[in-house]
């Protein structure tokens, strides 16, 4: 609103806010007449008004149509369904039914004594051609509607462009029916039966045109605005509200000149004594006296005129700087808010000229309800309310119960003042200032006599802003105003309102379904579905299809909303507009911030929301793809507001089930109708926001993808992957390889696990393996979901496994002085290696480097093997010194905790917190239980290597066999038996066990020197066709590697046991590969060597 010039008393000069602060109009006295032609002549801006009635003149047909044109032009209705035409009956009703104290009255003057404005047929249920009611509707591109035979014939006589536009018509053929408006036309014939048969086979009725525009009647209309962005349009409304009052009280009909003569000089003497007089008691008697002619006057103009003066107006002030008496205060208040009312200069008076705005503020704050009501009119900058600390007042005016008057009566209540100008605090300023003002309304315990004041008519759009900057400001405080608030003044706001209002109530009305609860949101959901003097979900479908851009995405995903609280139907039209409005506004490019707004939509729809209503579906996504941390770092202090709430609810376990299954049916109708609309047709148009240079909106547009897409994978297939596939493919491996972000990459990869169960997507996926398969590598700590789709590509035989090799050697470390290295183990960044002097060292194997941080030598002699179980929390060592010792891990070192003597040189090891298992000299295996003797089981095989999981022993052994042996009976089975050879000493060397595999190692037989079993059913699952005896293997996720008798390392691929490199350890040929050890990230490969180094290679 415009700002008025502030003394400098109250803000100095140098005031930036003084500075820019614009002019005031003035507002003129205008007698009856002449204000009833100003206001025929001007276009309403509420769309029921600039719509729905008609002018009084006939003549002005053409100006009508023309303005009509202009303002279709200027509005997106490219889409609408007659939107234009059908909205007015749906709004009409609401504009009749208003009250005197604040809404908007749109009434027609009547053309005829016959008909009502009721009765008469809208101007659109008539067709412009035939002027018959419409029978068959059809809505033009144009946004006109025809009837489709008169249309039809239009277009046969050679015609291409709309007959009341002149627009070019570029459809081949006419669209279907508008049934929305045909329903409405059928709608009206049934309420007026006896018209509709006049209208249907008579000419349309002379003058149908005036229904264009309006003779608003309206004496008192809202003066409430939305926002800080409508101060333009909140200035113009009250202006013209506070000249309609002075209309409607114009008393030149009713008061002689005479007697007019008679008040002014009555006034004289009353006003020399304000102007003169130094006795505070004469001054306030004489205001009294001068408020009791001005009300006698009713306001005439040549009164108006003589107490618009400076001198008077200024003494007046002095009686509200100086005056103690309550009454006196209220009168002066009274006066001055008349004058202001009707002679906009006076208010220019109070702000320019020895007018101390503080004087107002104190006699606020001092209880005085009325000066509010002069506050308001004078229309103070935001500066200057936020400089008072208003709130605290103002919320305790609101509260309490409205005060008699006595005979002073305001034009508009303090309440309502108030109200106003607490609107006026909560949204004006920055994001900051306007958080901190709702924290203010909020402590001052505000909420609940807002609420109470929803009832009311006047006020109401302000009230409602106000909630909505609470709810915004506390998301915590959302579920008491959900709980409290009733949608019926909300929606009745709705029908009444402008699109500023209307946009404001369906905010207002999101906002009350965005709570963590999914049951206690369907439930206000059916209480707004039911709510209102008429049908809500048409009314909004009626609006979606006219509302501008800017509040179609919030409407259409309320009325989704509505809809989905019935189970998908096979067809709704509700349903299928709103999802088409949200698709049209994400395939909107050129307009990022439209986008944005359908995309923040979408993602409303989701059930995932915290305790105080925020949504968390990104930390859902990431949580379900097996990155824990922020969902974690999210939950925990929801974990403890639901710990405090514990007491009070004794069906906690049971509600968060109900909750818990309420989500996830939610979640499957939205993801349904959203991915199954129009075959798909939502992916391709969030390709287009994928496309955007706005970072912000790229990124939502990967989680609602990556939401979707998942959400494929648990609903019944209805053929839209492959949709799904061909428009958001290339953008998801886009992400994977030029995002910095790691939970891009993990939302991505997320997305493409879904794809990898398609054979075609999968086959489509390959193609891009060579690129992305570095970055899943490196993913795979992270997200166990990178690991399968990994699996599938690599199990897929176009996919070429050699390419997607690579490995540096990083670093070499000669321990030779320690002689020969025996055995080497990997655990979570550490490396740990024994040699046959007797010594274990400890490397830090951090940024890919071996740095020695320890080295310990308790056994005597060679320390043959080490051993972690899978626990990881012991290391086990045996030597030739007949010992095995047990050493706790500790982050910073190894520490020995037990010596058991064995009696026997230790040549492999496999051990638990119950038994140790150790291979010794002679055939069969030793089982030692820490407390007892040895046990020996025999099996006359003498054994190379040991692999333990739970209580199953596997020994490879001479004669290419391996024996299982059960620890918890001991005994022993042949699990596998090879092929012997004449005159061969066929062995396995090497076994190793994870993941329900069993891999083996050993001689070469007929070109294979090892197999993969599985270990429950014994099944060889792969072999290793080579012709190089294995002597040790190492695993990691991806890789088999193993070490041959030559010296090389093969590297094979997991998934199809397909060999794909090579390595060749340095050393010369005489150089053995003693044993091998890599991380399960499958980022390391490390080969201890006969000549005492150890060498690490990075595998890229």
């Amino acid at each position: 609103m415009d700002s008025p010039r502030i003394s400098p008393k109250i803000i100095s000069p140098n005031s930036v806010v003084q500075s820019k602060r614009e002019p005031k109009t003035i507002l003129r006295i205008l007698s009856c007449r002449a204000m009833d032609s100003a206001i025929a002549t001007s276009l309403p801006d509420s769309p029921c008004m600039s719509k729905e009635h008609g002018s009084s003149s006939p003549d002005s047909d053409g100006e009508v149509i023309g303005l009509l044109r202009n303002v279709r032009k200027n509005r997106d209705r490219t889409r609408r369904m007659s939107c234009d035409n059908v909205s007015g009956q749906i709004f009409e009703n609401s504009s009749l039914i208003q009250s005197d104290e604040g809404r908007e009255s749109c009434i027609s003057l009547p053309t005829s004594e016959k008909l009502t404005p009721r009765s008469r047929p809208r101007k659109d249920f008539v067709c412009p051609i035939t002027g018959k009611l419409l029978n068959d509707p059809v809505t033009l591109e144009t946004g006109e509607t025809y009837e489709r035979e008169a249309i039809q014939e239009w277009i046969k006589r050679g015609n291409t462009t709309c007959p009341i536009t002149r627009q070019p018509l570029s459809a081949d053929s006419l669209p279907k029916t508008n049934y929305v408006l045909k329903r409405l036309i059928t709608y009206w014939k049934e309420q007026h039966p006896e018209f509709a048969q006049e209208f249907s086979y008579s000419e349309t009725p002379r003058n149908s045109s005036t229904r264009e525009t309006s003779l608003v009647s309206n004496p008192r209309r809202t003066f409430y605005s939305y926002g800080r962005n409508s101060t333009e349009c909140h200035t113009q409304q009250r202006s013209k509200r506070f000249v309609r009052t002075a209309v409607s009280t114009s008393p030149t009909s009713e008061i002689s000149q005479a007697t007019i003569e008679t008040i002014v000089n009555g006034l004289k003497p009353y006003i020399s004594c304000l102007c003169t007089s130094e006795n505070l008691e004469e001054r306030e008697a004489a205001v009294s006296a001068v408020a009791k002619l001005w009300k006698d006057s009713k306001g005439d103009p040549a009164v108006l005129t003589f107490l618009s003066k400076p001198t008077f107006v200024n003494g007046i002030v002095e009686i509200l700087s100086a005056s103690v008496n309550r009454d006196a205060l209220k009168t002066s208040i009274y006066i001055l808010s008349e004058l202001t009312f009707l002679d906009e200069s006076v208010g220019e008076i109070l702000t320019s000229v020895d007018y101390d705005f503080d004087c107002l503020a104190a006699l606020l704050k001092n209880g005085l309800a009325e000066a509010v009501v002069l506050i308001y009119q004078l229309r103070p900058a935001f500066a200057q309310l936020s400089a008072h600390n208003f709130i605290p007042s103002l919320v305790q005016l609101i509260q309490s119960k409205s005060e008699d008057l006595d005979d002073l009566h305001f034009a508009i209540e303090p309440k309502d003042a108030a109200i106003a100008v607490l609107e006026q605090i909560l949204t004006g300023g920055d994001e900051n200032s306007q958080s901190v003002s709702a924290f203010a309304v909020i402590r001052a315990n505000g909420i609940p006599a807002l609420v109470k004041c929803l009832d009311r008519v006047e006020g109401r759009w302000s009230i409602v802003s106000i909630l909505l900057c609470c709810m915004r400001a506390d998301r915590s405080y959302r579920n008491f105003i959900a709980s409290t608030v009733e949608p019926s003044p909300v929606l009745e706001l709705f029908l009444s309102g402008n699109d500023n209002v209307r946009g404001l109530c369906i905010d207002f009305l999101s906002e009350l379904v965005h709570l963590s609860r999914r049951t206690t949101c369907n439930q206000i959901l059916q209480i707004i579905k039911e709510g209102g003097a008429f049908s809500t979900m048409h009314t909004f479908l009626v609006y979606l299809q006219m509302a501008p851009m800017k509040h179609k995405p919030s409407l259409a995903t309320l009325l989704l909303q509505l809809d989905l609280l019935a189970e998908p139907r096979k067809m709704s039209i509700y349903r299928e507009e709103a999802v088409e409005a949200l698709i049209e506004a994400l395939h909107r490019k050129e307009f990022s911030n439209s986008q944005m707004m359908a995309l923040d939509a979408l993602g409303s729809l989701s059930a995932r929301r915290t305790s105080s209503g925020d949504l968390y579906m990104e930390t859902w996504l990431l949580k379900i793809a097996g990155f824990d941390q922020p969902y974690n770092a999210l939950m925990k202090p929801e974990k403890l507001t639901k710990n405090e709430n514990d007491l009070a609810e004794t069906n906690l376990a049971e509600s968060m089930e109900d909750e818990e299954r309420a989500e996830s049916s939610w979640e499957k109708r939205v993801a349904f109708v959203l991915c199954n609309h129009e075959k798909g047709s939502i992916f391709k148009a969030l390709q287009e926001c994928f496309k955007s240079n706005s970072l912000e909106t790229a990124k939502s547009c990967l989680v609602i993808s990556t939401w979707l897409i998942y959400m494929l994978s648990v609903l019944p297939d209805t053929g839209v992957k492959s949709a799904a596939r061909e428009s958001l493919l290339e953008e998801l491996i886009n992400v994977l390889q030029s995002s910095r972000n790691m939970e891009d990459k993990i939302l991505s990869t997320l997305a493409l696990r879904t794809f990898v169960s398609d054979p075609a997507a999968l086959e489509a996926l390959g193609k891009y393996a060579k690129c992305i398969y570095r970055t899943l590598r490196k993913l795979k700590r992270s997200s166990p979901v990178v690991t399968d789709v990994l699996k599938s590509l690599m199990k897929m035989s176009s996919v070429n496994a050699t390419e997607l090799w690579n490995c540096t050697e990083v670093v070499e470390v000669d321990s030779c002085v320690n002689g020969k290295l025996l055995s080497l183990l990997h655990l979570e960044g550490r490396v740990i290696s024994s040699h046959s002097d007797g010594t274990i060292k400890v490397w830090d194997a951090g940024k890919r480097v071996l740095r020695l941080i320890q080295e310990v030598r308790e056994h005597t002699k060679a320390v043959t093997c080490l051993y972690i179980p899978s626990s990881g929390d012991k290391l086990y060592s045996g030597s030739l010194d007949k010992t095995i010792r047990v050493w706790a891990i500790k982050p910073e070192e190894i520490r020995c905790i037990q010596v058991h003597d064995v009696k026997e040189a230790v040549y492999e090891l496999a051990a638990n917190d119950k038994v140790a298992c150790f291979v010794s000299q002679g055939p069969g295996v030793k089982v030692y239980s820490w407390s007892d003797v040895p046990k020996h089981i025999n099996f006359n095989r003498t054994v190379k290597c040991l692999a333990m999981t739970g209580d199953i022993l596997y020994c490879g052994a001479s004669g290419y066999s391996i024996q299982e042996v059960d620890l918890s009976k001991f005994t022993s089975t042949t699990f596998y038996s090879g092929t012997r050879k004449m005159l061969g000493k066929q062995s396995i060397y090497s076994l190793h066990v994870q993941d329900g595999l069993l891999f083996a190692g050993g001689s070469a037989v007929d070109g294979t020197a090892g197999k993969v079993f599985c270990h429950t059913s014994k099944a060889v699952t792969g072999s290793f066709p080579t012709g190089f005896d294995i002597l040790r293997i190492s695993v990691n996720g991806d890789f088999i590697f193993t070490a041959t008798r030559s010296g090389t390392i093969e590297v094979w691929l997991r998934e199809r046991v397909t060999r794909v490199a090579s390595i060749e350890v340095g050393g010369g040929g005489h150089t053995r590969v003693t044993c091998l050890a890599s991380d399960m990230d499958g980022g390391m490969l490390y080969a201890g060597t006969s000549d005492g180094k150890i060498q690490a290679w990075a595998l890229d």
